[in-house]
């Protein structure tokens, strides 16, 4: 698993550098994407870094137009961010990279086999979130009830996670 996510995020990196973006930008992007009006407080629990290291990395962003931030009506202190006109169109433009990437990745799989595995990564994600209300809410809008998954979830060929 380790060796897939680092050579998949050096493949991403790649990818992005002429859109000016790390992969941790971009997936900050496409989470503001799916999960307008995110605090910088919620994204540095997400992304399990410190609140300093995401507030430089919006910053980054902010500077290069792609997402705004605007006070929360329900808390004065906090800011809300959200992406700007531009970075959705970057966004778009990333999650074509990443469309990309996952066929070169999993292109010899079946429609049916890169279901199952796209379930049971959802399960892992779940599983390392359960415990955190802040990872939970985001990990629940994305993932089908057990009762929608394929029953068999054994991988044709025998592969393995």
């Amino acid at each position: 698993m380790h060796t897939l996510a680092h050579a998949s995020r050096s493949r991403l990196d790649d990818a992005l550098r002429h859109l000016d973006l790390s992969s941790l930008q971009y997936t900050v992007l496409s989470v503001l994407a799916q999960n307008a009006n995110l605090s910088s407080s919620r994204l540095s629990r997400r992304f399990y870094v410190t609140p300093q290291t995401m507030g430089e990395l919006i910053l980054a962003l902010e500077r290069k137009g792609l997402i705004e931030r605007r006070e929360d009506p329900a808390n004065k202190k906090a800011l809300l961010l959200s992406l700007t006109r531009l970075g959705k169109a970057v966004c778009a433009k990333g999650d074509a990279h990443v469309k990309r990437l996952e066929r070169t990745i999993f292109g010899a799989l079946s429609a049916s086999e890169l279901t199952v595995i796209r379930s049971m990564l959802s399960d892992a994600i779940t599983t390392l979130r359960a415990d955190d209300p802040d990872q939970r809410d985001i990990v629940q809008r994305r993932v089908r009830p057990a009762a929608a998954r394929p029953a068999n979830r054994t991988p044709r060929h025998g592969a393995s996670l």
